[in-house]
């Protein structure tokens, strides 16, 4: 392959926008483009509220660094991609545009993800990197992905870290797309990728796991060591969240739960435990014995995450469990013919559903929704005779039964 891609010129002329103003005139300048594309950067892993720091923006004739910390208005952005025709250009864009959704109200209406492109011809390395050195002939330096993106100002070498990330993906979104084409799979991608902006508009905030607290380590805890854990660990995450500082920055698993076994009640007995700094105990050390105070006092019901036996319609009996198998038999025999990952075919919990459920003609199957519209084009001329089989007599209406656990009645 000839690579004629070069990301310098691109580099050299960006822009870094940092008003309203200049915002709306790049969206005018990117009225007549055909594509644009997106890579935002986070500083989640230092920050215990994971936003939107920085967007890197590209089009064919120019790109730009776009500061969500010095802007405060967005309309010009939102007013542009709800009524743009272009395709918007992600790698891994899951991720990315339910940001731009949640923070922003920046909703992308038509995009096309790299990552996903780069599976459907059978690629085995999905990462952007792997992506510039099969099509660009260059490698992209990774250094600073854990980089603080909230850090103001930005180096030159951010600058250009992120910005490289945007504009790679305009060739790399060319290249793909030939392929695609040639192995009539653009229109697949397309329809997987609607799916990924259609959940990250509609994407509601995840509850709070109420039993976070039990993490790894913690099942070895007595009953009243788990409740000095449960009072430690709300005490870091109300520290974290009141200083917007990562949880691990301030006080690390392995300490919760030395400090839950332990349950030192004496600044010095905290200064026993080596993962505790110094630092953290002088500012917030009072607090920590009121939370060991208040665990060594709490009630030791709510502790246990309730089990949640799973429901006797998603077990599959033994015929269904036949026809899961056959289908899991057709699929793989077709992905591997296609070189792709199987789980993209169909994946194994669609299976089952199609087990369970039994869809006997196109008609049904396409109103099931369990599979997507192409999967239903290339997967029904297999998967139609083995769903239309008729179960023996004595499996129609049996299933198996969940084992009790000992106590259950």
């Amino acid at each position: 392959m000839k690579f004629d891609f070069d990301p310098k010129p691109f580099i050299d002329n960006a822009r870094l926008i940092e008003t309203e103003e200049e915002l709306a005139a790049f969206f005018v300048r990117a009225a007549d483009q055909d594509i644009i594309a997106v890579d935002v950067e986070s500083a989640g892993f230092y920050r215990y509220y994971s936003r939107v720091n920085l967007i890197q923006i590209a089009t064919r004739i120019e790109a730009a660094i776009i500061d969500p910390q010095k802007i405060k208005d967005f309309s010009s952005f939102q007013k542009f991609a709800c009524e743009s025709t272009c395709m918007w250009v992600f790698h891994g864009g899951d991720y990315d545009i339910s940001m731009l959704a949640r923070d922003l109200e920046i909703y992308i209406p038509l995009m096309f993800d790299t990552r996903k492109g780069a599976e459907f011809i059978g690629m085995h390395e999905l990462g952007l990197r792997s992506l510039t050195e099969k099509y660009l002939g260059f490698t992209l330096d990774k250094r600073l992905q854990r980089c603080d993106w909230s850090r103001r100002p930005l180096t030159s070498a951010m600058k250009e870290y992120g910005l490289l990330d945007a504009v790679c993906l305009i060739p790399i979104f060319d290249y793909l797309v030939a392929e695609l084409k040639t192995l009539g799979r653009y229109a697949w991608v397309l329809e997987e990728c609607e799916f990924i902006a259609r959940q990250a508009r509609e994407s509601q905030p995840h509850e709070q796991d109420p039993f976070a607290f039990r993490i790894k380590g913690s099942s070895r805890l007595s009953p009243r060591s788990m409740a000095v854990l449960r009072e430690v660990w709300n005490l870091r995450e109300e520290i974290a969240r009141k200083n917007d500082r990562a949880t691990f920055m301030l006080l690390s698993n392995q300490a919760l739960i030395e400090i839950a076994r332990q349950a030192p009640r004496s600044i010095s007995g905290l200064n026993v435990i080596k993962s505790v700094s110094r630092d953290f105990l002088n500012r917030y050390g009072a607090e920590i014995q009121a939370a060991i105070r208040a665990g060594l006092e709490a009630e030791l019901a709510g502790l246990e995450k309730p089990f949640k036996p799973r429901d006797k319609q998603e077990l599959l009996n033994s015929w269904e469990g036949e026809i899961a198998k056959a289908l899991r038999e057709v699929r793989d025999a077709l992905a591997n013919e296609m070189k792709i990952p199987a789980p993209v075919l169909a994946p194994t919990g669609s299976i089952y559903e199609l087990a369970r459920i039994r869809p006997e003609t196109l008609g049904e199957l396409q109103q099931s929704e369990i599979l997507h519209e192409w999967q239903v084009k290339v997967l029904a001329e297999d998967f139609l005779p083995i769903l239309q089989q008729t179960p023996p007599p004595m499996t129609r209406k049996s299933r198996r039964r969940r084992r009790k656990r000992a106590g259950e009645r």
